[in-house]
């Protein structure tokens, strides 16, 4: 468990889904709007929130796969529907620049999520994964029943964010027992951290 205050000694690097993926560091997020954590816990050490170009990218890629999906279930017969295209298309971009949702925050002991709340990491009793629509979610209950869920992908955006939130999630799973799925345990590796990114077994 790193020293609540200076953050050290810094966890290893932790599993990723997309082990090739370069993350962002916290230069490159909007620390004003990344969530704030508890002032008491220590200081953010972490934080990620998405730019208006990262967002305005993912309204971009939702279009084209709600595009896509209309073609292949309807062909091109509503492409001359005005209300189709404003109303499921076109607004999409809009909404996620618009939206705060998204980002992450993290110090040595707690993590926070954009819209939410925060939770003490070393003191999870129940972490759990759950499919969200094409992503997978994890959500982390602490002793004091305070809880967050978050897409995993987000709080591996920044790289060195999720190597907090992991030791975290493995000392309160494995020291402390928290209460866990077999979503969690496979997906997460919890059973067996891998040694090849420097966990013990």
């Amino acid at each position: 468990m790193p020293d609540r205050h200076t953050g050290e000694p810094r966890p290893p690097a932790a599993p990723l889904e997309n082990s090739n993926s370069a993350g962002v560091g916290n230069a490159d997020s909007n620390a004003a709007r990344a969530p704030r954590g508890p002032d008491a816990e220590g200081p953010r050490l972490e934080w990620y929130y998405p730019t208006r170009s990262a967002r305005a990218l993912a309204g971009v890629i939702t279009s084209a796969v709600i595009l896509l999906m209309y073609v292949f279930r309807l062909g091109f017969d509503w492409v001359g529907n005005v209300w189709l295209w404003g109303l499921l298309i076109l607004r999409i971009p809009v909404f996620l620049l618009a939206g705060r949702t998204g980002g992450a925050s993290a110090g040595a002991t707690w993590v926070a999520i954009s819209g939410g709340d925060y939770v003490k990491t070393y003191e999870l009793v129940k972490v759990t994964v759950h499919v969200d629509g094409l992503a997978h979610a994890v959500q982390m209950v602490d002793s004091s029943g305070r809880s967050v869920r978050s897409r995993i992908g987000v709080l591996q955006v920044n790289h060195r964010l999720w190597d907090l939130v992991y030791n975290a999630i493995l000392h309160s799973v494995h020291v402390n027992g928290a209460e866990t799925n077999k979503r969690a345990r496979k997906y997460l590796q919890l059973d067996d951290p891998p040694h090849l990114y420097g966990w013990g077994a």
